[in-house]
């Protein structure tokens, strides 16, 4: 099995209702997915701070993709499943280069 290295951020505020709903969606579509690693950032921290104004997210939650914003809002679960499987399918690609 190919380790893809995904790294998908959910940058979330305290005040946003729609925050702990992107972060369950997105746990549970990445449970049994092997390399992808999902990790909430707050904006009330430091961290978060400094990615809300790198990646200019106007709103919460927002989700980042391997350093790339790639949604902001709560997606729905369609339409992330099928984002993260073009994001794998085109990491299976890059790494079968090197093979």
């Amino acid at each position: 099995m190919i380790d893809m290295g995904i790294i998908i951020e959910i940058i979330t505020s305290p005040n946003c209702v729609h925050s702990p709903k992107a972060v369950k969606l997105l746990t549970d579509l990445t449970k049994k997915m092997k390399g992808v690693i999902v990790k909430e950032v707050s904006v009330i921290t430091p961290e978060g701070q400094v990615m809300a104004e790198e990646y200019e997210i106007e709103s919460t939650p927002s989700i980042a993709i391997n350093g790339r914003l790639v949604f902001e809002g709560l997606p729905k679960k369609k339409e992330m499943k099928e984002m993260l499987t073009d994001i794998i399918e085109d990491e299976k690609e890059k790494l079968s280069y090197f093979f």
